[in-house]
């Protein structure tokens, strides 16, 4: 598929490249997900990023993050995930289209990764996902948030905790991440009045 560049995404392109010395490399590197049960992940990048678009453009759930209903909205979007969280030692970040027999039905986001320690605290990262409608109550999201945590945890030896976080009332997204061993982040977002938290630790195995 030919990559679409707007005008205002090439706009965001030139500002983030003359910003990057000439000889920066990625801080974190992010190799392939492999195919899980039903699933394989592909990288969203300029190429496809409108595969995006006419997953959620006439997506009637309101939990569907309004960016992913607007081509322009998603280009910029792509443009800084490829210009600046792959370049940031603080906001590293890479997401994944979802596809079941060669038919796109999601994404998965990893992001935050940092090569800060937070204080002393644990290195943590956030994971998040998107099911399209018709594709919904399948488990797709399930499976694609399990492949993700095997994925962070064994390729990110200094990640020892995944964030994950969604609205309060959306009880499909906690429901799944409930079933995967995530607990609820009472200490750092008790209070909040939109979002629910959640976090999981990597699991030491004693000797």
């Amino acid at each position: 598929m030919k990559a679409y560049i707007s005008p205002d995404m090439q706009e965001k392109i030139d500002f983030y490249r003359s910003m990057r010395r000439p000889e920066a490399i990625p801080f974190f590197n992010f190799p392939a997900i492999p195919p899980s049960q039903r699933l394989t992940y592909i990288p969203l990048g300029y190429e496809n990023f409108e595969v995006l678009f006419d997953l959620f453009k006439a997506d009637d759930n309101r939990f569907v993050n309004p960016e992913f209903k607007d081509k322009e909205r998603i280009g910029i979007y792509v443009v800084g995930l490829k210009e600046f969280a792959k370049y940031s030692p603080k906001r590293g970040a890479h997401d994944w289209i979802l596809y079941h027999e060669e038919v796109p039905v999601g994404i998965l986001h990893l992001y935050d990764f940092s090569k800060e320690k937070h204080g002393g605290k644990h290195q943590k990262c956030t994971i998040g996902f998107a099911i399209a409608k018709p594709y919904r109550r399948l488990g797709f999201g399930a499976e694609a948030i399990a492949q993700g945590i095997n994925y962070i945890f064994s390729n990110f030896e200094s990640v020892n905790c995944i964030m994950a976080y969604t609205y309060l009332d959306n009880e499909a997204s906690i429901g799944i991440l409930t079933k995967l061993g995530f607990l609820p982040n009472t200490s750092d977002y008790s209070h909040h009045s939109r979002y629910a938290f959640f976090e999981k630790f990597r699991q030491i195995l004693s000797e």
